[in-house]
């Protein structure tokens, strides 16, 4: 029973016909009596203190509070019975709860734990996944505002919580309770729902630990530690530890939804119980708050056909906005994470990513495929971005998180299904009689990687960013971008992996052999091989690391493994093994859902690696934070957010590496590594956007280009740049190598839309616009366009450093050399959503800063994701066909290269695709990213690898 003091002087005795009897509590705003109605009902009345009653916006405020309760479904909270918010004494009357306040109850019983506290998360995300149905933001959960009623929790004091507008989020002040307060809170950034799912993480780790996840002493530490450090988690148990890490993600838009939260929550509590059936109290209280819960939900159900939600990406997908170069953190080598945290648009029941592209099926106009799953870079110069997503991804960093990712699950997005058999006749569904192989010669052998010239022993010491993983996982199955996915990269070896040029070689795999039809694949895996503790590396080996890399929505499986079957009921936890891997005597048999040649090209991903028998289920946290692995090194020491020992693995298939160990530094101060790289402290430091200009010309400087190409996207629905004269214009009148300049030279000139990194594409372009600029064509494109001197064209710019440096250039170049009006439209890096939003409004028109990379050394999730006909981007999906581009030759000629059985004859069939593209300067391709980083002269071997990040198993002490 809630404690219930006496009246005090000053007190009213009667409220209209409300006898007042005890003070519950007194806040801010005002104080909440317990009261009894004329029939002599107890209720609870909120009265507004006396020194607000006057101020009519106190009053609004108040009024409003009444408006919001009234929206929220009654189980939840404390139902509106009553109002005077007009007279002298304004007032609420709400039904009485007849509980203790959690607070009240941890305060005095102490920590929750087992059953108790899976009552206590899935009641109080019951209760908030009914208050963001309603369309409200509560912006104070927390314990002391969630009632312990008999029937389950109840959320109380809407006295700060607004409804949401238009957006779908709101401006904030920052007003709440700091220890509960998101960054975007504290920040005064817009707020929404995503703040509640940040505060019910933190109420959870108070619950099952009774201290607070940032601390109690002074606000400003508190607050320093909510925007920058990782929370302290404490005892709080898997598998509810994963998901509130993730619900702790310092970017909102990497947050589970509260919906996705509670579908995750009732698929891990079980079936809901059956009516009448005998159940002792706990169990009818159990009961209650499932079924709840399940009516709540009822727009959740829908998310229960998609991955448990990720913890990016990449999401994520590994799709975002690039551009981290406002915060430290790692390269992305794949793409991020797709907006809103989930890994396939909405009311899709497919995976989404890499769909066959083809013509729509009978009777859906403009086809239905989920969206292909590209990536967007890392935000500077040098490749580096900030973590993010545990989702990551699905995306998973420095310790604000990553805020370049767009509102998306952290991941990158799935890989998608063929819409239907419509239209078979446009392209060829089938090699046609090929059967093609990729083995490695007779002796089926793998080859080590060349040894350089050095001796054997010594330690490395290198500096890099830091986790991105919220868990601090750095197992296969989490990997998904930046550290998080270099550290798998030496401990397992997989099938193959990429050369620095991005082809794929052999590693365990010494066949890979499709059917005519790309849709089934065979794998011979080698013998005799074992992971560092002596275990055998089998087929059963690699199916189980599929299976658990399947089951994790943070890292890359829900983007690379979606069309494969089986992945869809393994990661909503209704398998344990993907039904379309079998692990035979001598390999795998895999069966995709779709035909696709380019298979073997994602096997590289550490998400395809294998994992012992003692790896358990994918929340297995001792595993993912001490992997057993088979790579080239094993695993020493690792402390996280501060370093790892890597360790040589003499059990290594291909050899042994020439270092005895490796110790990486996690840091996100790289001036600090610079200096110490000059003292000798360092061998290698990865260098960030910031670090550029400084370090150019500099004597140790190793430098590469990555796969991802930064654009201006026409928007051509409408406005100026729905005539294809107008942007030939724009690209004629760029200088592309002033823009380079502005990034030290790193970010080169580009001449094509696919990067130069992706093997096939290292070669210029048929783009004559893009060699260089030509201002008299220029002027000439825009007059036949009817764009005259002073004419206006909008251009879209997030808020961020890097983007920032190009409009400016871009916007003097246009101004100086067309005469139009450049209108700059800018909105926050942390908003992409936002960003989004504009660029596909009704009134959208103009240019607009992207930039988008594969998810694998390859052209087809870079041109298909974002100019795909049947997937145009609306704000009723996820698709990034932003410019609104729709050609039918380019579809013909992306689905014919991805069931073309020859690699020769798919390249060709993906230049020819990008050259229709060009022609119509569908995208305006403006750089190509690079990487950077610093290498003592003491070693040889150590270089940068296609994802930028080290070779430690070649390098070696000279």
């Amino acid at each position: 029973m809630a404690e219930i003091a006496p009246l005090r002087a000053g007190d009213p005795a009667q409220l209209g016909p409300y006898r007042l009897t005890g003070l519950l509590g007194e806040g801010g705003q005002g104080a909440v009596f317990l009261a009894e109605d004329e029939p002599g009902h107890q209720v609870a009345v909120k009265l507004l203190h006396a020194r607000f009653s006057g101020d009519p916006k106190a009053r609004s405020r108040f009024a409003a509070e009444v408006a919001v309760a009234k929206r929220v479904s009654p189980f939840c909270t404390a139902r509106v019975l009553d109002s005077d918010v007009e007279g002298d004494r304004p007032y609420i009357v709400s039904e009485y709860i007849d509980g203790p306040s959690l607070s009240a109850v941890l305060s005095a019983e102490g920590a929750r734990g087992g059953a108790d506290l899976d009552r206590v998360a899935i009641g109080t995300m019951t209760a908030l996944t009914a208050i963001h149905q309603a369309g409200v933001v509560h912006r104070d959960f927390k314990p002391a505002n969630v009632l312990l009623a008999p029937d389950g929790p109840r959320v109380i004091d809407f006295g700060i919580a607004r409804a949401l507008d238009a957006t779908g989020t709101m401006s904030s002040t920052a007003i709440g309770t700091p220890a509960y307060m998101a960054p975007e809170q504290i920040s005064g950034a817009p707020v929404g729902p995503a703040a509640d799912v940040w505060a019910w993480g933190a109420t959870m780790v108070y619950a099952a630990t009774v201290r607070p996840a940032f601390g109690q002493d002074s606000i400003p530490a508190v607050m320093h530690r909510i925007l920058n450090l990782a929370p302290d988690l404490g005892a709080l148990p898997d598998p509810l530890r994963g998901l509130v890490a993730g619900c702790l993600s310092k970017d909102p838009s990497l947050r589970p939804a509260s919906q996705q939260v509670l579908a995750h929550l009732l698929s891990l509590a079980g079936s809901l119980p059956r009516p009448g059936a005998g159940r002792d109290a706990a169990g009818s209280e159990d009961a209650t708050m499932l079924n709840q819960g399940a009516a709540a939900a009822a727009e959740s159900a829908r998310l229960l056909s998609s991955p448990p939600p990720p913890l990016p990406p990449f999401s994520p997908s590994r799709n975002a906005p690039p551009d981290p170069s406002h915060a430290q953190g790692s390269s992305q080598p794949h793409g991020l994470s797709q907006p809103q945290g989930s890994s396939q648009p909405q009311g899709s029941s497919q995976p989404s990513g890499l769909p066959v592209p083809g013509p729509p099926p009978p009777g859906m106009p403009g086809g239905a495929q989920p969206p292909g799953h590209g990536a967007q870079p890392p935000g500077g110069p040098w490749g580096t971005a900030p973590g993010g997503p545990g989702w990551p991804p699905n995306g998973a960093t420095s310790p604000i998180g990553d805020l370049t990712r767009p509102p998306a699950r952290g991941r990158r997005r799935g890989i998608g299904v063929l819409a239907g058999a419509g239209g078979a006749a446009a392209v060829a569904l089938v090699v046609a009689g090929t059967v093609i192989a990729f083995q490695l010669g007779d002796e089926a052998k793998p080859k080590p990687p060349p040894v350089p010239v050095g001796r054997t022993g010594g330690t490395l010491r290198i500096s890099a960013t830091t986790t991105t993983n919220t868990g601090g996982e750095i197992d296969p199955s989490h990997s998904f971008t930046g550290t998080d996915r270099f550290l798998p990269k030496q401990l397992f070896t997989g099938l193959v992996d990429q050369a620095p040029d991005g082809t794929f070689r052999h590693r365990l795999a010494t066949v890979i052999k499709p059917d005519a039809t790309c849709e089934n694949w065979s794998i011979t895996i080698r013998t005799g091989t074992t992971f560092s503790t002596g275990e055998a590396v089998d087929p059963q080996a690699f199916a189980r690391g599929w299976a658990r890399s399947a089951g994790t929505a943070l890292g890359a499986g829900p983007v690379l493994m979606a069309d494969i079957k089986g992945f869809t009921e393994v990661s909503q936890g209704r398998a344990t093994e993907l039904s379309g891997v079998r692990a035979t005597a001598s390999g795998l048999e895999v069966a995709l859902t779709s035909p696709n040649c380019d298979f073997p090209a994602r096997l590289a991903d550490p998400v395809f690696a294998p994992v012992p028998r003692d790896a358990g289920k994918p929340d297995n946290g001792a595993y993912n934070q001490k992997p057993i692995g088979n790579g080239p090194f094993k695993l020493g020491e690792y402390i996280r957010n501060r370093s790892v020992t890597l360790v040589r693995n003499d059990a290594w298939a291909l050899g042994k590496t020439r270092l005895d160990q490796v110790t990486v530094q996690l840091n996100s101060d790289t001036a600090a590594a610079r200096a110490g790289l000059a003292a000798g402290q360092y061998g290698w430091v990865q260098l960030t956007s910031d670090d550029a200009l400084a370090v150019r010309g500099q004597s140790g400087l190793t430098t590469r280009p990555m796969p991802f190409t930064r654009m201006l996207v026409p928007l051509t629905a409408r406005g100026p740049m729905a005539d294809r004269n107008a942007r030939l214009a724009v690209s004629y009148a760029l200088d592309r190598a002033k823009i380079s300049e502005v990034f030290g030279g790193v970010y080169r000139p580009a001449h094509g839309l696919v990067p130069t990194a992706v093997p096939g594409f290292g070669t210029t372009r048929p783009c004559p616009s893009c060699d260089a600029p030509d201002p008299a064509k220029a002027r000439s494109l825009a007059g036949q366009a009817g764009l005259k001197p002073g004419a206006t064209v909008r251009l879209y710019v997030q808020e961020s450093p890097i983007y920032q440096k190009m409009a400016a250039v871009v916007k003097n170049q246009l101004e100086s050399t067309l005469g139009w009006r450049i209108e700059m439209k800018s909105t926050p890096i942390t908003k992409y959503a936002d960003y989004r939003k504009a660029l596909v409004a009704k009134d959208a028109s103009g240019l607009a800063f992207y930039a988008w990379g594969p998810d694998y050394p390859g052209p087809y999730t870079m041109l298909w994701s974002l100019l795909g006909s049947t997937i145009v981007a609306s704000e009723k999906n996820q698709y990034s066909n932003l410019a609104g581009y729709r050609n039918t030759r380019f579809d013909q000629l992306i689905s014919s290269a991805l069931r073309n059985g020859s690699a020769e004859a798919r390249t060709g069939l993906y230049r020819q695709a990008e050259k229709t593209a060009l022609d119509d300067m569908a995208l305006i391709p403006l750089l190509y990213d690079g990487r950077g980083a610093l290498r003592s002269g003491k070693y040889v071997g150590l270089d940068l690898d296609y994802d930028g990040d080290p070779t430690l198993s070649t390098a070696a002490l000279k």
